[in-house]
């Protein structure tokens, strides 16, 4: 890994290990992280639960997938291997920091549930050997590493022959999200300051990532807008003007300005 990018991957390191995703959802501040009070609470915000599609996704692929083994890249705070182990799949839940594999271990515990192993791992040079993992699930993790391309490489030489990717989701352009980040400057993660990396792509670029895998789907998604956790007046500009107004286009309109694009594909 070369020096420049060597520092990004600090970076994101460093913004990730205090901006755990979840956190921004704390609403209560009696709730404290690593409690039951705490899971519950932010649940329904989290991404298998506030987005729908990813959870027909997930109830689809562990059908495919019940005995065999699944690779979480990015982990957070574990909801999304969670529902794979409920549902009979081997698990591997792996974050980039420590404090998102500390959270997943605690919430895990609660469960009562077993994952094969919880640690720590950088997409960008995944420590285990080729050909070890019947899927890799990323969950709006692969754009934000600060080397896109590569993280799917590394997905794909610890797939197996056969094996799928199964990647929710990439960060579109030309989209809605992307008007409002470039133009209006508007945050995406936290409302204070966003992570060094959000690659956006055209879905041109996102489909020639997949060089050496068959195509399952690529779907657009988030074209309609959903409701956020945030307050203060572009929350509310949002909720009350952008939302209602977006959501009125048709389908065919909307999905061209759709925010992500999410990719399952099988490893040849």
């Amino acid at each position: 890994m070369d020096e420049k990018l060597a520092i990004t991957v600090g970076e994101v390191h460093d913004y990730w290990n205090t901006h755990t995703l979840g956190l921004q959802y704390v609403t209560d501040t009696r709730v404290k992280p690593g409690t039951p009070e705490f899971f519950a609470h932010i649940r329904p915000w989290m991404n298998p639960f506030k987005f729908p599609w990813i959870m027909e996704r997930i109830d689809r692929e562990a059908k495919l997938l019940k005995g065999k083994h699944l690779l979480e890249i990015g982990c957070g705070m574990g909801y999304d291997s969670l529902e794979f182990l409920k549902r009979g799949v081997r698990v591997t839940a792996t974050d980039l920091t420590p404090h998102a594999v500390a959270l997943t271990k605690r919430h895990f515990e609660l469960e009562r549930v077993q994952a094969e192993e919880i640690r720590t791992a950088n997409a960008l040079d995944l420590p285990f050997a080729d050909h070890t993992f019947d899927a890799v699930w990323a969950n709006g993790v692969l754009h934000a590493t600060g080397d896109t391309l590569r993280a799917i490489q590394e997905a794909k030489r610890v797939l197996k022959p056969g094996g799928r990717a199964i990647i929710s989701h990439f960060y579109r352009k030309p989209s809605w999200m992307y008007l409002l980040h470039h133009l209006g400057r508007e945050n995406i993660e936290y409302k204070e300051e966003d992570p060094p990396v959000n690659e956006f792509y055209t879905e041109k670029q996102i489909l020639s990532f997949f060089e050496g895998f068959k195509m399952v789907e690529a779907v657009q998604e988030h074209h309609r807008l959903l409701p956020v956790r945030r307050s203060g007046l572009k929350a509310n500009l949002y909720t009350y003007v952008l939302r209602p107004v977006y959501n009125l286009l048709p389908e065919s309109v909307a999905k061209k300005l759709a925010y992500k694009l999410s990719v399952t594909a099988i490893k040849l």
